[in-house]
């Protein structure tokens, strides 16, 4: 718990990050922001490497650039398909948004956040990363690992999608919470998909 604490708390420099435009009341929290509904063909508790990979390329035709020249603070890929990533806009550098898509129902969002004003930037930068720099293929390994690390019934596991961010140090990690429902617990890995620790 103590770990999921530090990993949020990479984006504390940032209090006023309520978007812009989200007067109805929407959750601004990139793991809450994408979870809607899900084309039938889908199945909600699997993630395959396919839909992070479609999820990926969803924000490159969002932003206009490559995963390596979108620089990010946090990305999270959700098993229904949902992608949430707080990124700076590549065409204009000092905007800070978030960017929500699903590839199962077309749902393309940009939220722009007010994170403080140009004294703040030089902050904000320091938390960034590209997007690709945990590829695919290594995030759709983490939450397959992840399965292995937690205690409980395997019938009863269920993960939730990976999230990548910096930890309070400043390296970038992935963060998988899985376990059963009573008893969840963080995996984290390295951008290499190393395992790293439980908690």
């Amino acid at each position: 718990m103590k770990r999921l604490v530090s990993a949020l708390g990479a984006l504390a420099l940032l209090p006023a990050l309520a978007a812009c435009g989200s007067s109805d009341g929407t959750a601004d929290a990139a793991e809450s922001a994408p979870t809607s509904a899900v084309q039938s063909d889908s199945d909600p508790s699997v993630l395959t490497l396919d839909e992070v990979e479609s999820m990926l390329a969803a924000l490159e035709d969002m932003t206009g650039a490559s995963r390596n020249e979108i620089r990010i603070s946090a990305i999270s890929y959700s098993p229904a398909g949902s992608l949430a990533v707080d990124a700076l806009d590549p065409a204009a550098p000092t905007e800070f948004n978030q960017y929500i898509a699903n590839i199962y129902t077309d749902r393309r969002e940009i939220r722009p956040y007010d994170y403080g004003g140009a004294d703040k930037y030089e902050a904000l930068e320091a938390t960034l990363f590209p997007a690709g720099e945990a590829t695919p293929e290594i995030v759709h390994r983490a939450w397959e690992d992840s399965f292995t690390r937690v205690e409980g019934d395997p019938a009863d596991l269920d993960a939730s999608g990976p999230r990548v961010s910096r930890d309070r140090s400043g390296v970038v990690e992935i963060a998988v919470v899985n376990g059963p429902e009573r008893d969840r617990q963080s995996v984290y890995y390295d951008a290499q998909g190393n395992f790293v620790e439980v908690s």
